[in-house]
């Protein structure tokens, strides 16, 4: 009987092993993407129109975003690119402009949505702030940084945030 009761509790143990592992990952968690991807995250990054990134702040969620327009140079002051965030609301995804001469810093509120802001609530806000459209300081076109790059934001308790290339 003890045998019987042994071969059924290691039948039991590796029955449960098999039920909770998985071959495959069957989830597109963008934590998860970022993650493996992390080796190659950046606080600073050109982004390119066409192309997805990932955007991860400690402390709050990661997301995913496709840039779909560029236009203007760095030079004269004149950029603005427009992304798409994955799943902004909860529902579809939705479109955001960063510019020279409009707001330049992406906000993540306390409810999870975003919103783009100008100079005077970023800097109010400095560590809420996710993304950056870098203007004056600027050394290319269409470059994204982390609020920690703006000696400003940085000085109000800005968050570090990494930017990669979506897998």
């Amino acid at each position: 009987m003890k045998k019987i009761f042994n071969l059924a509790v290691i039948f039991a143990a590796l029955t449960a092993a098999f039920t909770f592992a998985s071959c495959d990952d069957d989830e597109d968690d963008v934590i998860d993407d970022f993650e493996n991807g992390s080796a190659n995250a950046v606080a600073e990054l050109q982004v390119v129109a066409g192309t997805k990134y990932q955007a991860y702040q400690a402390g709050t969620a990661a997301f995913t975003f496709k840039v779909t327009s560029t236009t203007g140079h760095y030079a004269d002051q004149s950029q603005v690119v427009i992304f798409e965030i994955e799943n902004a609301d909860g529902k579809k995804d939705v479109e955001f402009t960063l510019s020279d001469k409009g707001d330049s810093y992406l906000m993540r509120n306390a409810d999870g949505s975003y919103e783009t802001v100008g100079k005077t609530v970023a800097d109010q806000n400095a560590d809420k702030i996710v993304m950056v459209l870098a203007c004056a300081n600027s050394k290319a076109d269409y470059t994204i940084t982390s609020g920690t790059i703006n000696t400003t934001l940085n000085a109000n308790g800005a968050k570090e945030t990494k930017f990669a290339v979506k897998k």
